[in-house]
């Protein structure tokens, strides 16, 4: 080899290093903007002199970094042979220790609860989520959930970065037989909410790795869906959410809590919540799905 020859080779690897730490530090940072993981676990269910599980689930396939998750198994008070179940899915910045009177909003209403810590949360292994692995994790809570509640109505609440989990994971075969789905504060992608922070000069479409585009994968949903989002939401616009309720198909409901910010609509607007939760289940009940349901 010349020597010419051999400086362009190393100029080249130079450049492709280069380039590729480039590509994995925007990756990195697109990931910490969006989940801002904690690993804050000191609240749980034993707060409220409830009962519960402390489950350890398998994460990661090929590719990824095997571990495993957290979740809690809070069965329901009353007759938990035949209690609905829900998979309570955690937006951005905290996890379920954080989220513990939200998730016990729901166990009030008399579900049996799995609430999950996506790696890189509360105890659950890793350190940095991405959209890739959250999904992963979502899909297999879901399966931990069919195994607990086989017979039971089993739904699928998201909240905020949460709601895209539970979009993805309601709109793929693996939970085709959930009997509805819930979406509080959630958005339609992260391209759209981009304008909305700090960030908008940023050129995404150059650089994205992260997308959760929730309106993409909205229309192929084939569940009852209820959307709630509060008026005084500080991240998410509402016109923002009705532009991801637009996109799903009937059966849905449509609930705009006059005064609620981004987090407290179970907590602090409960028997509206609870009034909303409650039709969800009488369409489940109904057995009403999208007509697009049985087509091809």
């Amino acid at each position: 080899m010349s020597r010419r020859t051999l400086l362009s080779t190393i100029a080249a690897v130079i450049l492709a290093s280069g380039i590729l730490a480039a590509c994995t530090s925007l990756d990195d940072f697109q990931r910490q903007v969006i989940f801002r993981p904690s690993k804050e676990a000191s609240r749980t269910p034993a707060e409220y002199q409830t009962p519960f599980e402390d489950v350890w689930l398998n994460a990661g396939r090929s590719g990824h970094a095997q571990g495993k998750l957290h979740a809690w198994w809070i069965p329901a008070n009353k007759d938990a042979i035949n209690a609905p179940a829900a998979l309570y899915l955690h937006g951005a910045g905290f996890g379920i220790s954080a989220n513990l009177p939200r998730i016990m909003k729901l166990h009030d209403e008399g579900f049996s609860v799995l609430a999950i810590d996506y790696r890189g949360f509360g105890k659950s292994d890793g350190e940095l989520p991405s959209e890739e692995t959250a999904y992963e994790d979502s899909h297999a809570a879901w399966a931990e959930l069919v195994r607990r509640a086989p017979t039971n109505k089993r739904y699928i609440y998201g909240h905020s970065l949460g709601g895209a989990m539970a979009m993805e994971l309601a709109s793929s075969p693996d939970a085709k037989d959930a009997a509805g789905l819930v979406m509080e504060s959630a958005f339609t992608s992260v391209s759209e909410m981009q304008q909305f922070t700090s960030y908008k000069w940023i050129p995404l479409a150059v650089v994205q790795t992260q997308y959760f585009d929730s309106l993409a994968k909205a229309p192929k949903l084939c569940m009852p869906t209820l959307f709630m989002h509060g008026s005084n939401d500080y991240r998410i616009p509402i016109d923002v959410a009705k532009k991801l309720f637009a996109a799903a198909p009937e059966p849905k409901r449509w609930l705009l809590v006059e005064g609620a910010r981004h987090v407290d609509i179970p907590t602090r607007y409960t028997a509206q919540w609870s009034a909303a939760m409650k039709d969800l289940q009488s369409m489940s009940r109904s057995g009403e799905r999208s007509r697009e349901c049985g087509r091809a």
